[in-house]
């Protein structure tokens, strides 16, 4: 599937939560209405379309059939939106101009009680002078607009391409046939992650509007990612894309809190620590709202005194939750410490005798992998073996202890990534077995490359084959458009 269609609900999702931070003609408001708009034209000119369709069923987004995961956690603003207008989908034309992009964003940042019908719904998009984007029905109601809607153009039905039942048994062809079972697998963990993303996004708006950050809440989504297995976690987590700098920000904690409680349960932390574990991943970063966007979002190499106000951001973050007066010392400490190596050094620098506490030092080493084995936006992910590479050439950088846990309890080939066998067949990543090398992989390609019906696909446990091993490793979700750069190292 095209990753765009990802990024675009993802960019909508984000517009939409900073018009709540923000007024209209923020520089940042109107840049996502233009780069909507723009990557809205290319993606249909590309597709030859003349409109992008989107469903919601059972608080998720679909396309063509399949339930979206990563949009699905990152786009929580445009899903209540859905609710309040009470339609099924989405439908944006090729005409959707800049302009047009950001009204949506008002619109849908200053709704606030439910409207009572569709037809109502539809008048308040063009009140706003919206009239590139259609509402769609529930789909339980059909693909056609109800009689109340006759008011505007009814969406041409060529447009909607969503088939209720396929949500069930949806069947793709070879390739994506993984990622499909895989995200329909998944899909009920969707409210525990969405849960941890709008925390995170809530919590950076109250600190940039000086307000105090929910840690009820936080502890509260917290606990409720103890009862999600590692395996999982990793799993939806390896299906999230950022699209844009905002998205990228709140994910990143939420990826560092899932890897450092996995970290921790590996590492044979406490059982009643391990939610304050992942507290203190969710939070580590939030001196980051403190930090000028234009440094915090700048996509070249920063100069030293930009480098120095991006690095207060650990000694700010510890300062918000001590205000705070009810912050756990291990939360606070994370957010303080988070980027002092092993050896001492990095920032903030402190003197000779002060002791380390534990937690800073797991949550660097899954901060650190973290931020290599994303895609943001102006760099490509590395592979898990290339970020572990790395790391470890850095003899004095991370506490041995937690970076070998953190190898143990991530793997090498993260579920759903494409591999070359030894022998020549191609397969995927579909669990991971008891040695962090060794997954578990469903061949679908033969040795010449072609593809393998479903029927004459099969399973192969690399821990019960000493002989097969992984040859290649292809990342898979890579970004559109790429684009080289230094970027921040913060």
């Amino acid at each position: 599937m095209d990753n765009r269609i990802s990024d675009l609900i993802i960019m909508l999702s984000t517009g939409i939560t900073q018009r709540r931070l923000y007024f209209d003609d923020h520089p940042r408001v109107r840049e996502l209405g233009s780069d909507f708009s723009a990557a809205l034209r290319l993606m249909l000119a590309d597709r030859g379309e003349t409109g992008f369709f989107f469903g919601i069923h059972d608080d998720k987004f679909i396309y063509q059939g399949r339930y979206l995961v990563g949009p699905s956690i990152a786009g929580r603003p445009l899903l209540d939106l859905a609710g309040l207008l009470g339609c099924g989908g989405f439908l944006f034309r090729a005409a959707l101009e800049a302009d047009e992009a950001a009204a949506f964003f008002t619109m849908a940042a200053s709704l606030k009680e439910n409207t009572a019908r569709l037809s109502e719904s539809g008048a308040l998009l063009l009140s706003h002078g919206i009239r590139n984007i259609e509402l769609s029905p529930h789909h339980r109601e059909g693909i056609q607009r109800d009689q109340e809607c006759r008011d505007r153009p009814a969406i041409d039905p060529g447009l909607i391409q969503f088939d209720l039942q396929h949500l069930d048994d949806y069947q793709v062809g070879d390739d994506d046939q993984v990622r499909a079972d895989l995200s329909r697998e998944l899909s009920p963990l969707l409210p525990i992650f969405q849960n941890l993303y709008e925390t995170v996004s809530s919590n950076n708006s109250h600190i940039s509007c000086d307000q105090p950050v929910d840690l009820g809440q936080t502890g509260a989504v917290s606990a409720a990612l103890l009862d999600v297995s590692d395996q999982q976690t990793m799993d939806v987590m390896n299906l999230m894309r950022y699209p844009d700098y905002d998205s990228y920000t709140v994910g990143h904690s939420v990826r560092v809190a899932t890897l450092a409680l996995a970290l921790g349960r590996q590492a044979g932390w406490p059982e009643d620590l391990l939610p304050v574990l992942a507290t203190a991943g969710l939070m580590h970063d939030i001196g980051k709202a403190r930090v000028p966007d234009e440094i915090l979002y700048k996509p070249e190499r920063l100069t030293p005194e930009e480098l120095r106000q991006a690095e207060m951001h650990a000694a700010l973050g510890a300062r918000i939750l001590l205000a705070q007066g009810d912050a756990h010392p291990l939360v606070i400490a994370g957010a303080w410490g988070h980027h002092i190596r092993h050896d001492g050094g990095g920032y903030p620098q402190v003197p000779d005798w002060v002791r380390f506490s534990p937690v800073a030092s797991l949550i660097q080493v899954c901060d650190v992998f973290e931020a290599l084995t994303a895609a943001r936006p102006y760099k490509p992910p590395m592979s898990p073996r290339e970020a572990f590479s790395l790391m470890l050439r850095d003899h004095t950088a991370f506490d041995p202890v937690y970076l070998q846990a953190l190898v143990a309890a991530v793997g090498l080939y993260p579920v759903g990534s494409e591999v070359r066998l030894s022998d020549g067949l191609r397969a995927f990543v579909v669990a991971r077995g008891p040695d962090w090398g060794r997954p578990v992989v469903r061949v679908v390609r033969d040795r010449q490359g072609r593809k393998l019906s479903r029927r004459d696909q099969y399973t192969v446990d690399l821990a019960q084959e000493p002989m097969l091993d992984i040859q290649d490793f292809y990342l898979v979700n890579l970004p559109d458009g790429q684009v080289d750069g230094v970027g921040s190292p913060v």
